[in-house]
């Protein structure tokens, strides 16, 4: 559809939607007498009451996400449409520790933890070195995000004591679409921290503080920003639930993670502050003089907040749950720092809901979905008309879905199932690359190169130099969706003549290998550039 491409026409027409819904939830609400009049729904009510055909269904809409989405992940990757940032990152990190090199890597830094905190890693490293392939990062991650229904379905029966309702909720959140996006988009440890949110909150809804704090410290481990988030759970639990040893322990503990591993645990292996503060840069050099800008220049914040794009992103958020989340603000609240970080990035990707990024904020959206109602449903005189008025969110949830469809290409990424003209080619020349060898190749190649211990990209978004004497460059010539001919051309320059060999040359697709293959075909390749015609 032509008018989902421009943020202006998407945001208009969001909005459009939004407020017919809600002069329809008004209606519902103004109106109780009509809901109770109409007898007829109580036998449906009656039957999808039942415990085991709530968790009949319950358990099918879980397979039907996670074959969906897992067959769309692997799909996509099987089609050269997988990125090395982040798959082949977080595959490399994996192979290196089986293999001996604890969290080694090569794509940015030479150890994740110069980069990321992400210890929770090494639980998944049983399953990767059981099935060592990129899909079993990518089947883990639509599963992780599949099972949070479960916990968010029992967090909304406890909450709500309605088991349709919770089982509503259960299916907006599966067909969300932030949701979908993350769970086709490679593999990120954000979305494994998905579920324990949940979990977290549910165990302190029962008030297992021992089970909550549990919960909380596997966030801590997904990653280094997760530790605000934990101390705001601290705060959260102090002024609305009046447990002040628990809070002031997760808000220490939360803290201290934190400002330990950002600045301190992951700078100093660096050897360097870390980049994520380039991309507030248009606030300041350093974390100071950002704080100083938003307290001093609250309108030049502001005048960045309300740009199309970030409305569009704070409305995609929103709309699918009825805007009813912001009934639930103590609870929404919570996941702020995610929400901000995330508006004020000046990075293409970040303010969208089509990216990662925005995974650690989805827990709080139906958190704040689940307290809204529960404080809508006090508010409302009428079980019945509360009841209907919820039930009127579903459609709305659908027509976002239909209009976000995480299964359906985004102007703003790469096409997911579009498959390139030399595939086969491609598979092809991947057995023709030695697994001990160090590789340069480009983003979309670099997943499937990504099983041994130096691995390099070029083009975007290359976060660091290749080097120019690896054992093997890896270039399909007529793929210029990171990299345009000009590129291929000024890398391929810088390696010396006298010692590479084509190793392989087909429809565009050429391996380059140093002390082997044709150095004759190596030198007509460079010497005789043919503009990458093949």
């Amino acid at each position: 559809m032509d008018v989902l491409v421009d943020p202006e026409s998407r945001l208009l027409l969001l909005s459009s939607i939004a407020g017919g819904w809600l002069f329809i939830l008004v209606t519902v609400v103004l109106f109780p007498v009509w809901a109770q009049r109409h007898t007829h729904f109580r036998v449906l009510y009656r039957i999808i009451q039942h415990r085991w055909t709530i968790h009949i269904v319950l358990g099918g809409f879980i397979v039907i996400f996670v074959a969906v989405y897992g067959w769309f992940a692997i799909a996509r990757h099987g089609r050269f449409n997988s990125t090395g940032y982040d798959l082949a990152i977080h595959e490399q990190i994996l192979w290196n520790t089986l293999n001996g090199r604890f969290f080694a890597t090569s794509l940015e830094v030479d150890n994740s933890f110069a980069d990321h905190f992400r210890p929770l890693m090494l639980a998944l490293l049983p399953f990767y070195a059981l099935f060592q392939t990129a899909e079993t990062l990518l089947v883990i991650q639509v599963i992780a995000l599949a099972v949070t229904a479960v916990p968010l379905f029992f967090l909304a029966n406890k909450k709500l004591n309605n088991k349709p309702i919770a089982l509503a909720i259960a299916a907006m959140y599966l067909i969300y679409p932030a949701v979908g996006f993350v769970a086709r988009f490679d593999f990120h440890m954000e979305a494994i921290a998905v579920p324990f949110f949940v979990m977290a909150f549910y165990a302190m809804e029962k008030e297992q503080w021992r089970y909550a704090t549990f919960w909380l410290v596997l966030t801590l481990l997904c990653k280094e920003n997760m530790g605000i988030v934990v101390a705001i759970f601290g705060l959260y639990i102090m002024l609305m639930r009046r447990k002040w040893r628990w809070g002031m322990v997760w808000l220490i503990l939360g803290l201290t993670a934190f400002v330990l591993t950002s600045f301190w645990l992951l700078p100093a292996i660096r050897g360097e502050a870390l980049d994520a503060l380039d991309r507030y840069a248009w606030m300041g050099d350093s974390t100071l003089d950002i704080v100083q800008t938003i307290v001093t220049n609250p309108g030049m914040i502001w005048d960045h907040l309300v740009q199309t794009d970030r409305l569009l992103y704070l409305v995609q958020l929103s709309e699918p749950v009825g805007f009813l989340n912001f009934i639930g603000l103590p609870e929404l609240l919570i996941a702020q720092p995610f929400l901000m970080t995330n508006l004020l990035a000046d990075h293409f990707c970040q303010p969208t809901i089509y990216c990662h990024y925005t995974a650690p904020v989805i827990p709080f959206i139906f958190i704040g979905l689940i307290f809204g109602l529960a404080r809508l449903r006090r508010w409302l005189r009428d079980e019945r008309s509360w009841y209907f008025a919820v039930l009127l969110v579903l459609p709305l949830a659908m027509v976002n879905f239909w209009l976000e469809n995480p299964l359906r290409d985004t102007p703003l990424l790469p096409s997911a199932l579009e498959t390139i003209g030399n595939a086969a080619v491609v598979e092809q020349a991947l057995t023709a690359v030695p697994p001990s060898l160090s590789v340069v190749t480009t983003n979309d190649y670099a997943p499937h190169l990504a099983q041994r211990e130096e691995l390099y990209i070029i083009g975007i978004p290359s976060q660091r130099e290749a080097p120019t004497d690896p054992d093997v460059v890896f270039l399909n010539l007529y793929d210029q969706q990171y990299i345009v001919c000009d590129g291929y051309k000024e890398y391929v320059t810088q390696l010396d003549i006298n010692n590479y060999g084509v190793t392989f040359r087909t429809s565009g697709l050429i391996v380059i290998q140093r002390g082997a293959g044709s150095n004759e075909q190596f030198r007509d390749f460079v010497l005789n550039w043919n503009n990458c015609a093949g």
